[in-house]
């Protein structure tokens, strides 16, 4: 059985805190659950009636079906042209079936006289609201992420990060996990090594890596790898973001097999900016997914190797690139092939 309460409303301005609760509703929902079957995620409908059959249909296999509804225009401030309105979607919630748990997921600031919101009070429904965070709040927020992650920063630091960043806890997010990785079980981090990894240029480098081994010239990928490694980047550095690029194409590739659309919902679905989307989107469709979960799979291994002095780190990576950029022209030329 799930723990999550049968109906909760997660919305707010502050994007990143928004989908940061969306994912773990859903990781609790298919923890809970022996069928993928019984998990549904529905983006934007402006019609509700594969809303209402879905959390009126019976669960398979489990006690449970689980539904998630993101930004659904009803629950917007400005809704949209032709779309249901509000009313169908408070009905619908009020008529749900017992064995439905529902999350309703916007991306801003619910009216306080919105029918939906009030019929998710009137059934005994949970709210979570994310106001946005600024000011001391946003300095707080760090401050607990990078103790979190083990880093100490000189406050010079901290404040460049937040001034890159623009506020935006989504970046923050990924610079302290980057920082993480680069440390590598270092504390302290000085001011200029900060400098150089949050908005500097080896931020470009790395994350350029895995696009070019996806590009029309893969060895430029093993290129890539050997440049940094001879300029001295941390081989813990490019293993962990690598690693965490392949996850974030992983993911994109399963979200685009399931729903239609394209860079534009994917954007939606990952709470990325557009052209990150637009860049995944087109790296989804090079290699199939079990190519990437091989890549996945040695870099884990490599990580345990490195650490367990079993391997020499850049000699083990240069390797892996070369490898990975063969299996890419290979796999061009297979498809190609194919539509001959």
């Amino acid at each position: 059985m799930s723990d999550l309460p049968p109906l909760l409303l997660i919305h707010g301005e502050e994007r990143h805190l928004v989908d940061a609760e969306a994912r773990r509703w859903l990781d609790a929902a298919r923890a809970g659950s022996n069928s993928d079957l019984n998990i549904e995620v529905i983006d934007a409908p402006a019609k509700l009636d594969q809303v209402r059959r879905s959390l009126t249909e019976i669960p398979f296999l489990d006690p449970l079906r689980h539904v998630m509804v993101r930004d659904a225009p009803q629950l917007s401030e400005r809704g949209r042209r032709g779309a249901d309105p509000p009313d169908l979607l408070a009905t619908a919630l009020r008529e749900r079936a017992p064995t439905t748990v529902v999350c309703l997921v916007v991306h801003g600031k619910v009216a306080t006289a919105n029918p939906v919101l009030a019929a998710v009070r009137d059934i005994g429904g949970s709210i979570s609201y994310h106001a946005p965070v600024r000011g001391r709040d946003l300095r707080a927020w760090l401050d607990t992420r990078l103790r979190g992650a083990g880093l100490r920063l000189p406050p010079g630091a901290v404040q460049h990060m937040l001034t890159v960043s623009n506020g935006d806890l989504g970046v923050l997010d990924n610079e302290v996990a980057k920082l993480r990785a680069y440390a590598a079980g270092r504390q302290a981090l000085s001011a200029e090594e900060v400098t150089r990894l949050v908005g500097g240029d080896e931020q470009i480098e790395v994350w350029g890596v895995l696009d070019r081994l996806l590009g029309p010239a893969p060895g430029a990928g093993a290129v890539a790898v050997d440049d940094g490694l001879g300029g001295g980047m941390s081989s813990q550095y490019l293993i962990a973001t690598m690693s965490g690029q392949i996850r974030d194409l992983l993911e994109a590739q399963e979200i685009l097999a399931e729903r239609r659309g394209g860079a534009g919902m994917l954007a939606g679905a990952l709470g990325v900016p557009p052209w990150r989307a637009e860049r995944l989107a087109r790296q989804a469709t090079v290699v199939p997914g079990q190519v990437l979960e091989g890549w996945l799979r040695a870099l884990q291994q490599l990580d345990a190797d490195v650490k367990g002095g079993r391997v020499d780190d850049a000699s083990a990576l240069r390797s892996f690139s070369l490898r990975a950029a063969r299996q890419v022209t290979e796999q061009r030329g297979t498809s190609r092939a194919r539509a001959s």
